[in-house]
């Protein structure tokens, strides 16, 4: 077996089953063989009745009996799989926990803090998967990915509400960091810039007063210095996308660089950038031929341009998100349909004509797995090369030492049970979006979460998830054997 094929993983704490290990050989091209792997459907009701999707496969997953140090326990040349949990050292009941607790969440009650103490659900809809080795083992959607007709929660007609199913496809807002840090990781593995190199050396808006000093680094762990939105924000004040595009270059600092953590748009904005400016391609260009399309990730896209529905093929597909003008009036937000829908809602993405490094992205909660499983196998996924390893090694290297509430590696936050509950660590990476999305990858269990949601239908005032992304590491950690404490 080809040990650089395998990923980084130090330390599973589970039963090894033995089963003979199949070697990949290299084709003429050099590319790794992949085995073929066989996807099953299933389904079953919804604990609260209505509608919801779970998949599910009862056929034992693919388990090597290799065990060293810095060497994954699954095949990293083959694609995932659905197996159910016992199959790869589970436990199944915590799972089926999961599916309960997180439709529950649909259902309009006083959460107290998180839905400010009125009555709301904290979302209408849910699209949830776990990963462990190269196998699903949960994956299930429930509610409405359209559900209200204005602002205030009236409920469409019922033939007008849509239901939400495992390819339903989220507005990731802040989980694009994540892939604009990608991006930014294949750029240093290719040589064309470091975490240590300047910004100034690439951009020249940089090379003014304490801006001549901020770092990729500092960029990507938000302590270059900068304010966290573009002050004046892109619409109205700016009309064209240059105008934009240079407002944000042109951005002060609050503070000195490496001197604070303030969570920054601009940064991840200015990454995306440089991105650009080093590669010679736009932004959608390399995460599409770098990324997405390597990846076979055939949901996942910019909507460049901002297109309306007649040019969106997979509309029907997309979640409603807020009516934005209603809940916040019309003086910053875009004029656009409502509620916003396959276009970004980020209104700074939007004015960016809807691609950029902080904000724009849509997935599904299945891409979004293969996303996290090549992280997990070290850059690598069915044979194709996505990142260097070694570049890999930075999601998981905390840089903000120097901030211990605020632990950070190149883009991916660090060891927050805000959005991973008792499966926080500093080798948990992870993020969230503003419009109800999380992921988090447990690098030493080889386990991922995906929770999407549109809790900003109809209104960004109704709810805080994060009651639910805790749980959601909460089950995900009693699927792994832990004894932890529920959220």
């Amino acid at each position: 077996m080809c040990l650089s094929s395998l990923a980084c993983l130090p330390h599973l704490g589970h039963k090894i089953h033995s089963r003979a290990i199949r070697v990949h050989s290299r084709n003429s091209k050099g590319a790794l063989e992949p085995s073929k792997s066989k996807r099953l459907k299933g389904s079953r009701g919804c604990p609260k009745g209505g509608h919801m999707e779970v998949y599910g496969m009862k056929q034992a997953a693919f388990l090597p009996l290799l065990a060293t140090p810095n060497m994954a326990w699954w095949d990293v040349n083959a694609p995932l799989k659905y197996g159910t949990p016992e199959s790869v050292g589970l436990v199944s009941a915590p799972l089926d926990e999961l599916v309960v607790n997180q439709t529950s969440y649909e259902t309009a009650e006083n959460y107290g803090y998180y839905t400010h103490d009125q009555v709301h659900p904290l979302y209408p809809a849910v699209t949830c998967l776990v990963g462990h080795r190269n196998t699903i083992v949960s994956h299930f959607a429930s509610g409405k990915a359209v559900l209200y007709a204005d602002v205030n929660g009236t409920y469409l007609p019922e033939d007008q509400q849509v239901d939400a199913k495992n390819d339903t496809i989220y507005d990731l807002a802040s989980l694009t960091k994540l892939f604009t840090t990608i991006v930014a990781l294949d750029q240093i593995g290719q040589g064309h810039f470091s975490l240590e190199d300047k910004v100034s050396t690439y951009i020249p808006e940089y090379r003014t007063d304490n801006k001549s000093e901020i770092t990729v680094l500092q960029l990507l762990t938000h302590t270059a210095g900068f304010p966290p939105d573009p002050v004046p924000p892109l619409f109205p004040n700016f009309t064209t996308y240059e105008a934009r595009r240079q407002h944000v270059l042109d951005m002060y600092t609050v503070n000195p660089p490496g001197e604070a953590f303030v969570y920054s748009d601009i940064s991840l904005m200015t990454i995306g950038f440089l991105c650009e400016i080093t590669s010679g391609q736009s932004l959608n260009e390399l995460m599409k031929t770098r990324v997405i399309e390597p990846l076979r990730m055939k949901d996942t896209f910019f909507n460049e341009g901002n297109k309306p529905e007649s040019e969106c093929p997979v509309y029907s597909r997309v979640v409603a998100e807020e009516f934005q003008i209603a809940a916040l009036g019309s003086t910053y937000e875009p004029p656009r349909p409502q509620p916003v829908r396959g276009t970004v809602h980020d209104e700074n993405a939007w004015a960016l004509n809807g691609v950029s490094g902080h904000a724009g992205i849509f997935s599904t909660a299945y891409d979004l797995a293969i996303f996290c499983q090549m992280i997990l196998n070290n850059g690598t996924y069915h044979g194709v090369k996505i990142l260097e390893p070694w570049t890999v090694d930075y999601i998981f290297t905390n840089y903000n030492t120097k901030f211990p509430n605020n632990a950070h590696g190149a883009g991916f936050e660090l060891n927050q049970t805000y959005w991973s509950g008792p499966m926080a660590s500093l080798e948990t990476a992870g993020h969230t979006g503003f419009t109800g999305t999380t992921l988090f990858i447990d690098r030493p269990s080889g386990t991922f979460a995906i929770q999407l949601t549109n809790r900003v239908h109809p209104s960004r005032f109704w709810s805080n998830t994060n009651l639910a992304r805790e749980a959601v590491g909460y089950y995900v950690a009693q699927a792994l054997g832990r004894n932890v404490k529920k959220p």
